[in-house]
C-alpha cells in the first residue's frame, strides 16, 4: 500500500493572504494498488556471488552491486588479520625472553636466589606468552568469522532466496537456541545476519574461554606462592612476584566475565532476533521511503512515499 505524506511550507508572501492554519498542511493519501513483490527484486546466481566471496573478499559483494559492503568485509577481515599477526609478534618475542631466562637459570648451577629469581621471571614471560598467544588466537577466530559473515552476505546479496512465505516463530526460536551456528537466521533466509552471529557468538565464547584459562593459570602460580607450606626460598620470592601472578589472575577473571556477558547477550540476541524475523517474514519489505521537494509559486511541497504492504493474512 502506497502511503503519500505531503508537506507544504508557505512563503512569507502567501503568508499575508492565507489563514495561518494553511502556513503548515499535511495531507495523507492512500494507494493500495501500489505494492511491492519480492519477484521485482533483481537476482544474481548465490553460487557465484558465495565463490567469488569466498575467494576474495567483498568480490561477491561488487558482482551483486553492494559496493559498500565490498570495501567494508577486507577492512573488517584485514583488521582482525594485523591484529593477529601483531600478537603473533608479540608471542615470539615473550617466548625468546621465557628461553633466556631458562638458559641463564641454567648455567646457574647452584640453588641461588639468582637463580630462582631467572625461573620465576622465566614463569611471568610463559604466561605473557600464553596471554599473546590467545589473543592471536582469538582474533584469527574473528577473522574467520568475519570471512563467513562475508560469504553468507554475498549469499543473501543475490536475493536469490528473498520470499515472502509464512515462518514458524517457535521453530526459528529452537533452532537459534542451538548456539554459534546461527540456525534459527538461515531458518527465516537472513543469511548476513547469521554470518554475524556465528562470528560474534563463536569469538566471544573462545576468548572468555581462554580468559578462563589465563585466570587459571595464573591462580595456580599465585596460590604457590602463597602456600604456608612453601620452601623458604619460594617465600623468599612470594613478595615480590606475587602481586603479578594476582594482577593477572584479577585480569583474566575481569575479561572472562565480560566476554562472558557478551557472548550470552548475543546468544539470546539472536533467538530474539529470529523469533521477530520469522513474524514479519511476510512482510517482504517494511518500510521504504521516497522524499521528493517541489518549489511551488507560493509554497514548498516536501513529498515522503512510503510503501507498505500488509502481511498475508491480513490480506
Amino acid at each position: 500500500m502506497m502511503l503519500l505524506l505531503v508537506i507544504h511550507i508557505a512563503s512569507p508572501e502567501s503568508t499575508l493572504t492565507r489563514d495561518s492554519s494553511d502556513v503548515s498542511a499535511i495531507n495523507l493519501k492512500i494507494d493500495e494498488k501500489a505494492q511491492w513483490k519480492p519477484d521485482s527484486l533483481k537476482r544474481f546466481n548465490p553460487e557465484i556471488s558465495g565463490f567469488t566471496s569466498l575467494l576474495l573478499p567483498g568480490a561477491g559483494q561488487v558482482y551483486t552491486g553492494h559496493y559498500v559492503k565490498a570495501l567494508f568485509f577486507p577492512a573488517l577481515e584485514g583488521t582482525f588479520l594485523s591484529m593477529a599477526w601483531f600478537w603473533h609478534e608479540n608471542a615470539s618475542y615473550f617466548n625468546e625472553l621465557a628461553r633466556v631466562d631458562r638458559l641463564w637459570q641454567a648455567w646457574d648451577q647452584t640453588p641461588s636466589d639468582k637463580a630462582a629469581e631467572y625461573g620465576e621471571k622465566a614463569l611471568l614471560n610463559r604466561y605473557r606468552a600464553l596471554d599473546t598467544r590467545f589473543s592471536e588466537y582469538n582474533f584469527t577466530c574473528w577473522a574467520i568469522g568475519a570471512h563467513l559473515f562475508n560469504v553468507l552476505d554475498a549469499i543473501q546479496s543475490s536475493n536469490a532466496f528473498a520470499d515472502d512465505e509464512e515462518r514458524n516463530p517457535k521453530t526459528a526460536g529452537f533452532l537459534a537456541a542451538i548456539p554459534g551456528l546461527g540456525l534459527g537466521q538461515l531458518y527465516n533466509g537472513s543469511f548476513s545476519k547469521a554470518g554475524m552471529v556465528i562470528m560474534a557468538q563463536t569469538s566471544l565464547g573462545l576468548m572468555a574461554y581462554n580468559s578462563h584459562r589465563l585466570m587459571t593459570h595464573a591462580a595456580t602460580h599465585y596460590a604457590r606462592l602463597n602456600d604456608p607450606k612453601a620452601d623458604s626460598l619460594t617465600v623468599s620470592f612470594s613478595r615480590m612476584y606475587s602481586d603479578d601472578w594476582d594482577s593477572y589472575r584479577h585480569r583474566s577473571f575481569t575479561n572472562r566475565n565480560m566476554y562472558l556477558w557478551y557472548s550470552i547477550f548475543f546468544y539470546f540476541y539472536s533467538i530474539f532476533d529470529s523469533v521477530v524475523d520469522a513474524n514479519l517474514h511476510d512482510y517482504p519489505q517494511k518500510m521504504k521511503i521516497a522524499p521528493d521537494l517541489v518549489v511551488g509559486p507560493d509554497c514548498i511541497s516536501i513529498t515522503i512515499s512510503t510503501n507498505l504492504r500488509l502481511p498475508k493474512a491480513a490480506q
